[in-house]
């Protein structure tokens, strides 16, 4: 640098001090490599995000490409993508069947509530 910018400050006994012009030259120096560092390393770690989700994307349509998924699981991952949300499943009712007769339970009345 010029003589200017080197220019030192002598006190009595001191050791010889910078400027203040250059150690706010110095600090601004550091705090913008520090930045640069930190935009560096937030860039890396998207582009790292962005290759991982990529990746998993791709696993996800050789998997479907593949004969290792049911129809049925295939058209549900499909189903599901079109719609965006969760599809409930429909489950048929079915209706209890007793092994007791309408007989049975006529005498398992009489016999303990009409004693």
């Amino acid at each position: 640098g010029s003589m200017v910018e080197l220019y030192l400050c002598f006190d009595d006994n001191k050791k010889p001090s910078l400027s203040k012009r250059k150690k706010s030259s110095m600090n601004r120096d550091t705090q913008m490599k520090k930045q640069q560092r930190q935009n560096l390393q937030q860039v890396k770690s998207e582009l790292i995000s962005k290759d991982k989700k990529s990746e998993e994307n791709i696993k996800r349509l050789l998997a479907l490409s593949m004969n290792t998924i049911n129809v049925k699981d295939a058209e549900k991952i499909v189903q599901r993508a079109h719609k965006g949300r969760y599809v409930n499943k429909v489950i048929p009712k079915v209706e209890q069947e007793s092994i007791f007769t309408e007989e049975d339970f006529r005498k398992f009345e009489e016999e303990y509530f009409n004693t």
